[in-house]
Order: structure tokens, then C-alpha cells, then sequence
């Protein structure tokens, strides 16, 4: 949608994995991922040599990669599709070749925003950033970026010096002037908002955050005017059609206590109920179905009224149960993995399965589950778990990983590959996943990739035994 301003629910905490002198309680110990059914597949060949392993062509393997041209259109069209593991791996080899690439870089870290790793996706901003000194677009992504992480004052310093290069950038103005509002400092973001609107008079948003102010304010005529300014420019803007509604029926509420301009209140209410009567057949939010059942009140259509109060009441009701649900099963999962921790499988698989009475959307019980069952040799059920946590969140690393292990556990080695790549493409920290690679080069006698993969897992993680070892062991081996 045009107005919404979301942020990301940051990566959970989880258990240590692997195995050997890193699993601790369920044994062996794996970590959440993702299922293979969810995936668009990438050859493993590929992304080793392509992403993470460059050493690999010098070794005397064979790649023939894309033309440039064709492979940053076919990276394009992966991000606007939401494509974002195809996306990176293909402006990650545009970036090998033309390393200061503006372009692929912030398309990179848009990639990396898409799959929840604002760490990646503001490294590489900062990496362009330096690289390009006078260009305001790296400063303008770090600001997006702070807006999405509700990291206000770090947005106002990269929107700052963004319009200090671009002063006639109203997008960014626009940020601004959101930050400010988040903050509370209104005069300041009306300030913004001024000056976007006289470099851009049919800018929608400007209209919309100053509306959002103004109602703020109380001032609801100044306010209403804006909305509908707003909606004339963005038609069908689902933010637009409910504060033009909640405002009219708000202007209706004060007009009704006048005799004289009750005809001007029914008007109003029916000009509201007009407006929300679409949006709430399309998805009935409490909130519209609230407003939509006081503008029906006031408009004289009694029966309406009461449908859409009951309806209120429904929704309301359940938006509650499910946001209870879901804090009982984080609650749950932790509870369960506490006691896997203690070796107590069945205790947790019971505790996981009321997790997901309670939240059947809950991705971290089933990669749980996907753990317990894989410890318990049942790994169909581990898969199939696993597959469920991916359909909910198909970009998590650690699901990915607990995905790799079952498949490696299976001796479906490349497709086990093709999981822990992942992991590392949408996660270049995921260092366990690093080392399994290493550990199924080994197995198929691949020694210059097996040692690229525990140098990286070393490299991140320097002081984890296992990794030092088997990088040592496979070093001194001729």
C-alpha cells in the first residue's frame, strides 16, 4: 500500500546448533529452517561458485555466467517479484564485476531488506555510501530503512544529509517529515510537509501525514481536507478511505449536537458509510467496521448499524484471540525449548503442540518440531514440519538450516547443499551452515570448496573448536 510504514519482526534467538561439542541438550542439536517445497530452485553449483566461493573458478571449475546486461534485468525482475534469494545471488555477481555498481547495490540491499537482514542490507548502504559520497540515494535507502526499524533518530540523520545533496527530493522530505510525526515533533514535520507540497503539489502522502497531524490536533476540517485531497490523488488507498471516514463521522458527531446542521451531519455519515462499505468487504478490520457502524447509526440505517456493530464486536473479538494466541505460543516454544535443552522430547513436543492450537502460524514451533522429530530418527515427520515452518516464513536462515541437516541426514547431499547455501545467501553470517557445506564437500572428495566453506566458518566464528579443527584437519590432508 501506498501509505503503510511497517516494520519487520526481528530474527528470534535460538538454540546453538550443529553437532559434536556445539550441541547442547537435544542431541544432535539443530537449528530452525526452511522446507524445499517452497523454494525456487537454484543450482547449488551455482550459487557456490557464483556467490560465496570465487576461488572456485580459479580451481578449475567451469561457470558461464550471463551476460551483464541480462543478468541484472533478470535481478530486477526477481526483486519486483519478491524473488529475493534469486535476486541477491544474481546482483551479488554483478557486484564481483563492477564492484562500486550504485545500482546493483542498493537493489542488493533492498534484497536484503526483503528477507528481514536490515544488518546486510545497512552494511552495504554504508559500503555505497563511502563509495559515493555525493550521491543522496544510499543516504535515502538508510533513511527508508530507519523508518521500516522505527530507528527515528538515525532517520533523521540520513534523511538530513540526503536533502543536504538533494534538496528537491520530496520522497525523502517526505521521510522526514514521518519521522518527525513519530516523534511527535509536529511543527517540524508540517514544516517538511510545506515544502514538499510546493515542490510537488500533488504529492498524495504529504497530503495523508499532514491529515494524520492535523487529526492529531483536533483540527478535523483542515484534516478532512487534506484526506480527501489525498484519496482524490491516490484513488482506492485503503489508509485515504478509512481516516476520510473516521473524520467525517467525527465532523458528524459535532454537527449532530447543532439542530440546525443535522441535514449537514446525515450528509456527511452517508458520504462515510459510502467510503467504507468497499474496504470492509474486502478485508473487515475492526477498526473500519467500528467506524462504518456509527457512520450507518447516524445516517438513520438502523439495520446496517447493527450488522456492522455485531460485526465490530466479531472482529474485535477475534483480533484479540489471535494476537493472545500468539504471545502464549512464543511463550510455549520457549518453554519447549527449555525442556528439549534438558533432554525432556516429550514434555516439549506436548508443549509445542499446544503452541500450535494456539497459533497454527507459528514458524518457530514447527522448525521446533522439526528438531525434536529429527532427533528422534523420525524424519519424515522432521521434513514435513519443516516444510510448514518455510511456508510461513520461506526467507528464515535457521529454518533453512534445520531443512539442510534433515536433508544431509537423508544422504540427499545437493539438496542439502542447495538448503545451507540459502541460508548463507539471504545470511552471510550463518556460520553453522558454512560448516556443513565444508562437510559435504568433504564427503564428495570436493577439497577446494570444502576449504573455502570452513574458512568462511571460521572467519565467523573464530573461536567454535569443530570448525578450527576440521579446517586444520582438511588443511594439513595433501
Amino acid at each position: 500500500m501506498l501509505f503503510s510504514m511497517s516494520s519487520h519482526s526481528p530474527k528470534p534467538q535460538l538454540a546453538p546448533r550443529g553437532e559434536g561439542s556445539r550441541s547442547a541438550g537435544v542431541s544432535p542439536a539443530i537449528s530452525p529452517s526452511r522446507g524445499s517445497g517452497v523454494l525456487r530452485k537454484v543450482t547449488a553449483c551455482a550459487l557456490a561458485a557464483i556467490c560465496l566461493f570465487p576461488a572456485y573458478v580459479a580451481t578449475g571449475g567451469q561457470t558461464h555466467p550471463p551476460k551483464p546486461q541480462e543478468q541484472q534485468l533478470a535481478a530486477e525482475q526477481a526483486l519486483r517479484s519478491g524473488d529475493y534469494a534469486t535476486a541477491i545471488t544474481g546482483l551479488q555477481a554483478l557486484l564481483k564485476r563492477e564492484p562500486e555498481n550504485i545500482d546493483c547495490e542498493l537493489g542488493l540491499a533492498k534484497a536484503f531488506r526483503g528477507v528481514h537482514n536490515f544488518d546486510e542490507a545497512r552494511r552495504i548502504l554504508e559500503l555505497a555510501h563511502r563509495q559515493h559520497p555525493k550521491s543522496a540515494r544510499p543516504l535515502e535507502a538508510l533513511g527508508d530503512m530507519d523508518l521500516e526499524t522505527q530507528e527515528y533518530d538515525r532517520a533523521f540523520t540520513h534523511l538530513r544529509a540526503a536533502l543536504a545533496i538533494n534538496p528537491r527530493d520530496a520522497a525523502s522530505r517526505v521521510r522526514l517529515a514521518v519521522a518527525y510525526k513519530a516523534k511527535a515533533e509536529f511543527p517540524e514535520a508540517l514544516q517538511q510537509l510545506q515544502k514538499v507540497l510546493a515542490l510537488d503539489p500533488k504529492n498524495a502522502l504529504a497530503y495523508y501525514t499532514r491529515a494524520q497531524i492535523e487529526a492529531d490536533r483536533n483540527d478535523d476540517r483542515s484534516a478532512l481536507a487534506d484526506a480527501e485531497k489525498s484519496l482524490s490523488l491516490a484513488p482506492g488507498n485503503r489508509e485515504s478511505i478509512s481516516l476520510t471516514g473516521k473524520l467525517l463521522v467525527n465532523l458528524s458527531r459535532t454537527a449532530a449536537q447543532d439542530e440546525a446542521a443535522l441535514d449537514e451531519a446525515v450528509r456527511d455519515c452517508v458520504r462515510a458509510a459510502a467510503l467504507l462499505e468497499p474496504i470492509t468487504n474486502d478485508f473487515a478490520d475492526s477498526q473500519s467496521l467500528y467506524l462504518l457502524s456509527h457512520a450507518y447509526q447516524c445516517a438513520k440505517e438502523d439495520d446496517k448499524a447493527q450488522k456492522a456493530l455485531a460485526d465490530f464486536e466479531s472482529a474485535s473479538q477475534a483480533e484479540r484471540t489471535k494476537k493472545d494466541g500468539q504471545m502464549q505460543a512464543k511463550h510455549l516454544v520457549e518453554q519447549a525449548n527449555a525442556l528439549a535443552m534438558k533432554n525432556n522430547l516429550q514434555g516439549s513436543l506436548d508443549l509445542l503442540q499446544q503452541a500450535l492450537v494456539k497459533d497454527p502460524a507459528s514458524g518457530p514451533a514447527y522448525s521446533q518440531l522439526a528438531k525434536l522429530y529429527y532427533s528422534a530418527g523420525d524424519l519424515a515427520k522432521a521434513s514435513d514440519a519443516v516444510t510448514h515452518a518455510l511456508e510461513i516464513d520461506p526467507y528464515q536462515p535457521d529454518f533453512l538450516y534445520v531443512q539442510g541437516k534433515i536433508l544431509e541426514k537423508e544422504d540427499k547431499l545437493e539438496a542439502a547443499l542447495e538448503s545451507f547455501q540459502r541460508a548463507t545467501l539471504v545470511n552471510p553470517k550463518e556460520s553453522d551452515a558454512f560448516f556443513e557445506m565444508g562437510v559435504i564437500y568433504q564427503q564428495q572428495h570436493d577439497r577446494p570448496r570444502a576449504l573455502a566453506a570452513y574458512k568462511r566458518a571460521v572467519a565467523l566464528s573464530p573461536n567454535d573448536p569443530d570448525y578450527a579443527r576440521a579446517l586444520a584437519a582438511l588443511s594439513a590432508q595433501q
